[in-house]
Parts: structure tokens; C-alpha cells; sequence
């Protein structure tokens, strides 16, 4: 790639500092911009279930996207998610903790605690009316699994260091898979809220390096 020769100056940034800013800021937005796209990429894969494709660009970094990248998304994300149904979960006077649970491609509200808590339904009802809402817990869903599979490769990268057999290493990658992919659904408690895909990883790995004797 040729590096082309900036038209402006060190010393013209010094001396004008709104140029620096300006250029600064130009710099900043289109990263922005880049990042964005590749997201979106990623969540067009995950929504076509193209999962080892998202796999494979984000090993790459081709769409410009890292776990770092996924892990700050999705905290960033949440924060709104969580205070909303934190909120009304505290209004509704569900102070249990409460499963939402994806099931035919929808949210469904549940809890072994009181089970028969009007509240419960009325969360329902109140999600059923949301679709937005319920389309952002799907792309946090996604998300968060797809995070914890491609963090579960980097731990299987860490096995192959180890010499552990290549066949232990794609079962361990293959049940992660399995496991990850069949959690979604979200914890609604007085702690706010949290996804069940979450840190699974870890422990994930923690396990298996048990299981290998590792540890």
C-alpha cells in the first residue's frame, strides 16, 4: 500500500489547533464507521446463521472487528436493556429472579420462584408489545454466544500449546458449540440483567483443562 504525503504540515497542526481536532475527529469517525459496517456484518451472519463464516472474518480481522470490539459492544448495549426491565421488573414487584427464555423465535417470561406472579404476565405483555426490545435481545443473544465461541477458540489455541490431542481439542470446541448455542435466554434479577451465555467459556475451559488433568 503507498502512503500518500499529508497535504497539511506538524506545524500547521500546531499552530491550529482546530485543524488537529478536525483531523483528529475525521480519524475517529471513520474507525466508527468501519467498525459499524463490520458489526453489522457479523450480525448478518449470525442472523443467516452463516456462524463459522463470522467465525472465520473475525479470526481474520478483515471486518475490522475483534473480541475486544464484541466484548465492549455488548456491555455498551446492555446498559439500556438492563435498566429498562430492571425498572419495570422492581414496578411490576418481581423480586425473585426471573428467566426470559427464547423459544420459537420468541422472549417468554418464566420463574420457579412464583411461578403464578401476575407480574410475570404482565412483563410478558409488556415485551409481546415491544418488538424492538425483543429484537435487541436477540442481537445480544447472538452476540454474546457468538462472543463466547470465538473466546472458546482463542482457550483452544491454548490447548493446542498444551500438545493436547487434536481430537480432544475439537471435542472441546465442538461441545462448547453445542452448549453455548443452546442457552439463550437472559436473568432478570434485583442485580439488573445478565445473559446465560455470559463468561460460560471460562468455565468451559476450566473444565476441560480438569478433565485433561491441566490443572
Amino acid at each position: 500500500m503507498q502512503i500518500q504525503p499529508s497535504k497539511t504540515s506538524l506545524f500547521d497542526y500546531l499552530n491550529n489547533t482546530s485543524d488537529a481536532d478536525a483531523a483528529l475527529q475525521s480519524v475517529v469517525d471513520a474507525q466508527k464507521n468501519n467498525i459499524y459496517a463490520g458489526l453489522a456484518e457479523v450480525e448478518n451472519n449470525l442472523a443467516t446463521g452463516n456462524v463459522d463464516d463470522a467465525l472465520e472474518r473475525l479470526k481474520s480481522g478483515e471486518n475490522g472487528i475483534n473480541l475486544q470490539t464484541l466484548d465492549n459492544m455488548l456491555s455498551f448495549n446492555m446498559r439500556g436493556v438492563t435498566e429498562d426491565l430492571t425498572d419495570l421488573a422492581k414496578d411490576l414487584g418481581l423480586t425473585f429472579d426471573v428467566k426470559l427464555a427464547q423459544e420459537d423465535g420468541a422472549w417468554v417470561v418464566s420463574s420457579e420462584h412464583d411461578p403464578e406472579h401476575k407480574g410475570l404476565a404482565q412483563l410478558q405483555q409488556y415485551l409481546d408489545r415491544n418488538p424492538k426490545l425483543q429484537s435487541k435481545l436477540d442481537d445480544l443473544n447472538a452476540l454474546s454466544e457468538f462472543y463466547e465461541l470465538g473466546q472458546s477458540q482463542e482457550y483452544a489455541k491454548e490447548l493446542q500449546a498444551a500438545d493436547v490431542h487434536e481430537d480432544d481439542v475439537v471435542t472441546y470446541l465442538t461441545q462448547s458449540r453445542e452448549y453455548l448455542f443452546s442457552l439463550d435466554s437472559f436473568y432478570l434479577s434485583d442485580a439488573g440483567l445478565s445473559i446465560a451465555s455470559r463468561g460460560e467459556s471460562e468455565g468451559l475451559f476450566e473444565q476441560v483443562k480438569t478433565t485433561l488433568g491441566l490443572v
